[in-house]
């Protein structure tokens, strides 16, 4: 009988040179698989947000708005804006139309488009500022709901505790409007910590918002850009046919918070105050530079968007816009990417020129 013969030293070592690299190679091709994998993810959620709002229109007659902020006389002034209303986005209204009836019925808020209520924060008692909070609207607020979420998107550690403006939290009260006075479009917003509030602590997030392209305004360049979901909007799916086009108009698109100054001072956006983001940030590839109130993604090549008709398109990352634009030479692709937003921007429009 034959005595075993065992692998030498370097046969071992080759065959750990190979099991190197097919290792090597295989990495590559699971990450691109993992990477499709949470891409399509991604385009399923947010074909279920425009899916859900389409059935609020057949019920309602229109889509929700936007958002509930200020009055719409006062939506471009940025001193009293924060004074009135009822500062909540409109993800409550399409929750019975994503399973998730019981959640809508806990939340407390009027959601009539044409109601301003006279208290800053929806979430706070008494209505004079910060104080006790809405037990069941903040319990509502902080479940998180994983189909508003981006699988690419990392988790952000939002910190507790730092009142200052440089601290972390989830962004509440957005507001994205555009005024006369004003070189371009502006996002207001604040942290669910707006002063010094202890019983306060970061809310459920989302990575999907509707698109509210250069906001709600009277500016006579950036007002042609409003997109379907501003301050108190009663947009309906007819107009937006009828105007520019459904298959041409973007409706909801993806955002991925930043890491504010540093990590772990994060930032993220609450899926309750979550109306529209502005899209004259562009597009940008998630990172800690990214725009906080503008779309963002963690995909390879660009961001998915619904469009008004349902689809899904993947729109290449797309620079922010300029410090200053001409009006009758507006930069591309920075300008097909507000007139994709606006409902009824007019002129010429190419959405494949931005399609990955």
């Amino acid at each position: 009988m034959s005595p075993r013969r065992a692998l030498t030293l370097l046969e071992t070592l080759v065959v750990l040179a190979i099991v190197v690299v097919v290792v090597a190679l295989a990495i590559p091709a699971i990450q691109k698989a993992r990477a499709a994998a949470d891409q399509l993810i991604c385009a399923t959620r947010l074909r279920q947000l425009a899916t859900a709002a389409h059935l609020f229109h057949n019920d309602h007659g229109r889509l929700p708005p936007g958002w509930l902020g200020p009055s719409v006389q006062n939506s471009g002034n940025q001193d009293v804006s924060f004074a009135e209303g009822q500062w909540v986005g409109h993800m409550v209204l399409l929750l019975p139309y994503l399973e998730q009836t019981a959640l809508a019925r806990r939340f407390d808020a009027n959601f009539d488009p044409e109601f301003v209520a006279d208290q800053k924060w929806w979430w706070s008692q008494p209505a004079a500022g910060p104080g006790p909070p809405h037990v069941d609207n903040y319990r509502v607020a902080m479940t998180p709901l994983p189909f508003l979420r981006c699988p690419s998107a990392p988790d952000y550690a939002v910190p507790v505790g730092d009142f200052s403006m440089r601290g972390g939290g989830t962004l509440l009260g957005i507001h994205v409007f555009n005024d006369t006075s004003m070189r371009a479009p502006f996002t207001s917003f604040w942290r669910d910590e707006y002063g010094p509030a202890s019983a306060y602590r970061p809310l459920a997030r989302t990575n999907y918002v509707g698109v509210a392209g250069c906001g709600i305004g009277n500016h006579p360049f950036f007002s042609r850009f409003e997109g379907v979901y501003v301050n108190r909007s009663t947009r309906t799916l007819g107009q937006i046919a009828a105007r520019d086009g459904a298959s041409l108009t973007l409706l909801y698109g993806e955002t991925c918070g930043s890491q504010w100054v540093s990590d772990p001072l994060s930032r993220d956006i609450s899926w309750v105050a979550a109306g529209a983001l502005g899209t004259y940030l562009g597009i940008a590839p998630g990172s800690a530079s990214a725009p906080l109130v503008g779309f963002s993604s963690y995909h390879l090549r660009g961001a998915n968007f619904s469009f008004a008709d349902g689809s899904v398109r993947m729109l290449r990352f797309t620079p922010r816009m300029p410090r200053t634009v001409d009006p009758l030479d507006p930069p591309e692709p920075w300008y097909t990417l507000q007139q994709l937003a606006g409902w009824a921007a007019g002129g010429p429009r190419d959405a494949a020129a931005l399609e990955d």
